[in-house]
């Protein structure tokens, strides 16, 4: 039984075979149909030979074998249901792509806050800091105020120690001068101590000396060196003060508020606006041209 079904399905006529005896039947040739369908003519042999896989996809080989009955005036439904059903598509693997993508979006979203973060960290101190060199000079001279009186306190009792040591000293040279001297001489010393005191006073009286004179409108902090080194005049002054100082020039001057300051030397008024607000004015007096 299995054999005689097996000898059927033997001798039943393939595709090719039955669109080849549809063609000759109709007594067209191989190059006359070719034309029509746009094939060559080794195409429609492959096609009459049931060499379906070297003419393309299933759908295409379908289309062509109704094309082919077309012009043979042939139904093609049963040839066409002899054909095999075109290979189902494949389904797409797991979405194992997607969900890398999505983790790598992710990871470079945590990538990007860190990156801001450490932007915003960087900003954030770099106006710290430009906010600290910008801060007014009052909160920048507040903790050196102590020291400021302290200083002062020193600066008042200096000159006292001072005179006692210059008294000592004058009183030694003068008891010197007089032991060495001829009874002659010693009258002379006389006139010579009664001059003393005339000499001192001249001595302090220095011709090269100038004078300062600062006008503060607003509290402003202040410090001024003479030539010497001698610190002629440091603190915090307050609002409507005048200060008047003199040593040897040249000044050198450090102003808190500058604009806040009119300063005169020597009777001559001093242009300081060109220095930048909100910063320790440092110069030197007179200015340099």
């Amino acid at each position: 039984m299995n054999e005689e079904n097996t000898q059927a399905q033997s001798e039943q006529p393939t595709v090719g075979q039955i669109l080849k005896k549809h063609r000759e039947q109709a007594n067209v040739s191989i190059a006359t149909i070719a034309a029509p369908l746009k094939l060559s003519e080794l195409q429609v042999q492959r096609l009459e030979n049931d060499e379906f896989a070297l003419l393309g996809p299933i759908t295409f080989v379908k289309g062509y074998i109704k094309n082919y009955c077309r012009e043979l005036k042939v139904d093609s439904s049963d040839i066409l249901a002899m054909m095999p059903a075109p290979p189902e598509p494949t389904k797409p693997e797991n979405m194992q792509s997607f969900s890398r993508r999505t983790e790598k979006e992710a990871n470079d979203s945590r990538l990007m806050l860190f990156s801001y973060l450490i932007l915003a960290i960087v900003i954030g101190s770099s106006a710290l800091w430009f906010w600290q060199n910008a801060t007014p000079i009052e909160e920048q001279t507040s903790n050196i105020n102590v020291e400021n009186s302290r200083m002062s306190e020193r600066q008042a009792a200096q000159p006292s120690i001072l005179e006692q040591q210059q008294a000592e000293i004058d009183d030694e040279s003068l008891l010197e001068s007089q032991s060495t001297l001829t009874p002659t001489e010693t009258t002379n010393t006389e006139a010579v101590t009664q001059t003393i005191p005339l000499t001192s006073n001249n001595l302090n009286q220095d011709d090269s000396a100038s004078t300062i004179v600062m006008n503060f409108n607003d509290e402003s902090w202040v410090e001024i060196y003479d030539a010497k080194g001698d610190k002629v005049a440091f603190g915090v002054k307050k609002a409507g003060y005048v200060m008047t100082v003199s040593g040897t020039p040249p000044f050198s001057v450090v102003l808190g508020k500058h604009d806040v300051v009119s300063i005169t030397l020597n009777g001559k008024p001093v242009d300081i606006s060109a220095f930048p607000k909100n910063r320790l004015a440092k110069f030197k007096l007179p200015l340099a041209e």
